[in-house]
């Protein structure tokens, strides 16, 4: 089933993305900001491990790019488009057993790890091609963005599993080219075609019998493993609520409100409210909780005064702070 495109925007989505973009164009802190402006993340989130967003602020980050560089900035950020960002998406399509397999692969997982688009395997009397669709709603320019990027990652995979066969190949996109397009030529071996009628990866059926160079039936498995474990209908208030922590979080010293948190997520304080609630949550404990742990860790390293780890979590003045060490501690024998 279709995620509608309110759910789509509340996905949660992998922070690699809006780090490796932020590296790429913002030089300065001044200009990392400004790419940041509206997305609701803070800088230091990006280097949290394993840390999540909702799609809506990638999609902003892009839009931000997008305004300030144009269509074609994904040619400027190679990193953007890496395999290695891919995961286990990259290995299962790779070591799938033929290049079929590598696009069906491709086109079942694909939003797995990009939920920000949507993709559809469609087969001609001479073709297999894997169409590419938003997921969410985006203008013109910024959907042209993420579609470039999109296929130069696409690109890239391919390249590996066709070899010298990649120039058969062929990229379709449904605008007119753009008026630089000679930047193109250097980043694609297949062939590029403008004004055609769907955003797609078309591959000859001569060539998807072919095996993959990198096919490996053990470790397809185990990729398809870890991709099926990812796809599984998480409870969306599970997603729903690691996406509000990662927030709180990225928001410290700033104290994140329950509707600025909606607004974040792209829904309503009142349907914020109940979707916490169907997971047995609330925001104001997964305030406390991401306040408590950091709180715990700081007073592990013992490297900040009182008064310096009462500001960092927005606390007012080390009182206050201390009452809450001791709400939170007290039974274990910690100190604030």
């Amino acid at each position: 089933m279709q995620r509608s495109d309110s759910d789509a925007l509340r996905a949660p989505v992998t922070v690699s993305y809006a780090r490796a973009l932020v590296r790429a164009f913002g030089k300065t802190r001044g200009e990392r900001d400004e790419l940041l402006k509206g997305t609701g993340i803070q800088l230091e989130a990006l280097d949290q491990p394993g840390a999540h967003m909702p799609v809506s602020a990638l999609v902003v980050l892009a839009a931000n790019i997008t305004r300030r560089h144009g269509e074609l900035w994904p040619l400027s950020a190679a990193s953007v488009w890496s395999t290695s960002l891919q995961g286990a998406l990259d290995v299962a399509t790779r070591t799938a057993p033929t290049i079929e397999d590598a696009l069906i692969t491709g086109a079942r997982f694909g939003s797995t790890r990009a939920p920000f688009i949507r993709n559809r395997l469609r087969r001609t009397a001479r073709a297999i091609q894997i169409e590419i669709s938003p997921a969410v709603a985006m203008d013109d320019a910024l959907w042209h963005a993420v579609a470039l990027a999109v296929s130069l990652n696409v690109h890239a995979v391919y390249t590996q599993l066709l070899e010298d066969a990649i120039g058969q190949a062929t990229l379709q996109f449904p605008w007119a080219p753009p008026a630089d397009a000679e930047r193109l030529v250097p980043h694609y071996s297949c062939a590029v075609k403008f004004n055609a009628a769907a955003f797609l990866f078309d591959v000859p059926k001569e060539l998807c019998a072919r095996p993959s160079p990198f096919a490996d039936p053990e470790l397809h498995a185990k990729a398809i493993e870890a991709l099926e474990a990812i796809e599984k209908p998480r409870s969306d208030s599970e997603a729903l609520t690691r996406i509000v922590e990662n927030l709180i979080a990225s928001r410290l010293p700033q104290r994140l409100g329950e509707e600025e948190a909606a607004r974040l997520v792209g829904t309503s304080r009142r349907t914020l409210v109940r979707r916490l609630a169907e997971g047995g949550g609330a925001f104001r404990p997964l305030l406390d909780a991401v306040l408590r742990e950091r709180a715990r860790v700081m007073l592990a390293a013992g490297t900040q005064s009182r008064d310096e780890m009462a500001a960092a979590l927005g606390y007012t003045d080390a009182t206050s702070f201390s009452r809450a060490c001791r709400r939170w501690f007290a039974a274990r024998g910690v100190r604030g």
